[in-house]
C-alpha cells in the first residue's frame, strides 16, 4: 500500500500491524525511483545518503519480527542487538557518504572557478519538464541524456551555448522537483543543486501542456526558496508548446503575459523552436557583461589576471605605455578593477 504523504515511523508500523501488508509512503516511493535513476558515482551517492537518513529512524519497524528477552540484567533479545549493530553501521556509513560528497562539492567548485567570467544560467523545474531536451536543444550537444519519464536527470550537465553575435553562454542542467520532495533528498542534492546558487539567471522551465503547470510553478519556487535562490533573476520558459493548438496556445500565452511578463515560449522539438530562448539569453548577456575598453598599465599583471579570470577577454593590445583590453565585464569586476587603477570605458 502506497501513500501519498510521508508517514512518520510508528505511522508506518501502526499500519502494516493492521493491514498485515508491505506499507510505503510517499518519500520512500520517491528514493526508490531516484535509485534506479542514478547513474553516476556522485547521484548514486547521494540517494545512498537520502536512503540511509530516511532508513535510520525506521529500523525499529525492520527488527519486529525478532523476539525481544525482558527481564534480568544484561538480558538482551537478538532483535536489539542487531538493531544497535545496525544503527552504528549506518551512522558510520553516513559519516563516510557526508566526507564524500564534502569532497565532490570542493572539486565542483575548482571547476566553478575555472568557469569565472563567463554568463552562466542553470535550468530548474519540475521533473520530465523538458529541461534535459532543452540542453541538447541549445548546445546540438547529443550526449545529453534525454528521456520521456521522470527523474531521467539526477547529475548536473554543464554545456556551452553559443547566442550569436560572437556571445556565449554556459548552460547548466539540474535535478527535477516535485511536490512534496523528501527533506532528505533536498539536503542530499544540495552539493548539486548549488550550481542553481552560482546562477546568474535561473532558466524556470515549466510544461505549458501540463493542466496543472501553475501548482508545478508554484512548488519550484518553493523548492528555490529553501535553496536561498529566490532572489535570483528568473526567466520564466513554457516548453512543448508543440503539444498545443493555436486556440489554447493563444488563450495561455495572454495568461501568461498578464501573469508572467517576459516569459518565453519555445519547442525543445520543433525546428527553430528554441530561438526565443537563445534570443532572451543573448538580451541577459549583453545587460550583465556589457562589453567595455579597460585601460591598465603594462607592469601591472595582477590586474589582467584578474580581468582574465573574471572577465571574458575578446581582445587586447598596448598602446602608449599601457595596455589596452576590450572585454566583457559585469559590475562587481569593473569595481575591482577601478580601485586597483585601470580606466574603464563602457559602451
Amino acid at each position: 500500500m502506497i501513500f501519498d504523504d510521508e508517514l512518520s515511523p510508528a505511522q508506518g508500523k501502526n499500519i502494516e500491524d493492521a493491514l498485515g501488508r508491505r506499507v510505503m509512503d510517499r518519500a520512500e516511493l520517491i528514493l526508490d525511483i531516484f535509485a534506479t535513476r542514478a547513474r553516476s558515482s556522485e547521484a548514486k551517492m547521494q540517494v545512498e545518503l537520502a536512503q540511509l537518513e530516511y532508513m535510520l529512524p525506521r529500523l525499529t519497524r525492520m527488527w519486529t519480527h525478532l523476539e525481544k528477552f525482558r527481564g534480568g540484567i544484561g538480558m538482551r533479545g537478538p532483535g536489539e542487538t542487531q538493531l544497535e549493530t545496525d544503527r552504528r553501521l549506518i551512522n558510520h556509513r553516513i559519516k563516510v557518504l557526508k566526507e564524500r560528497l564534502a569532497d565532490v562539492k570542493r572539486a565542483r567548485e575548482v571547476q566553478r572557478q575555472s568557469r569565472r567570467g563567463v554568463f552562466r544560467a542553470s535550468l530548474v523545474g519540475y521533473t520530465n519538464a523538458g529541461k534535459s531536451s532543452i540542453l541538447r536543444g541549445l548546445s546540438g550537444s547529443g550526449d545529453v541524456f534525454v528521456e520521456d519519464r521522470l527523474f531521467a536527470t539526477l547529475d548536473p550537465l554543464t554545456r556551452d551555448v553559443a547566442l550569436g553575435e560572437g556571445y556565449h553562454a554556459l548552460v547548466t542542467d539540474t535535478v527535477g522537483f516535485i511536490r512534496k520532495l523528501p527533506h532528505n533528498l533536498v539536503a542530499s542534492f544540495r552539493a548539486t543543486l548549488e550550481e542553481v546558487m552560482e546562477a546568474e539567471l535561473l532558466l524556470h522551465v515549466i510544461d505549458a501542456s501540463h493542466a496543472t503547470w501553475e501548482e508545478q510553478r508554484f512548488v519550484v519556487d518553493q523548492v528555490l526558496g529553501e535553496l536561498g535562490a529566490l532572489e535570483k533573476p528568473v526567466l520564466h520558459v513554457f516548453n512543448k508548446t508543440d503539444a498545443l493548438d493555436h486556440e489554447n496556445l493563444t488563450a495561455l500565452q495572454q495568461r501568461v503575459g498578464n501573469l508572467l511578463p517576459n516569459s518565453v515560449f519555445v519547442s525543445a522539438t520543433a525546428e527553430d523552436g528554441l530561438e526565443p530562448l537563445r534570443r532572451a539569453l543573448l538580451t541577459a548577456v549583453r545587460e550583465q557583461r556589457p562589453v567595455s575598453t579597460v585601460r591598465l598599465p603594462l607592469s601591472d599583471g595582477r590586474l589582467l589576471a584578474d580581468l582574465h579570470r573574471n572577465g571574458e577577454v575578446l581582445e587586447q593590445h598596448a598602446d602608449d605605455g599601457s595596455l589596452v583590453v576590450t572585454a566583457r565585464v559585469d559590475d562587481t569586476l569593473a569595481a575591482r578593477l577601478r580601485r586597483g587603477g585601470a580606466t574603464i570605458d563602457q559602451g
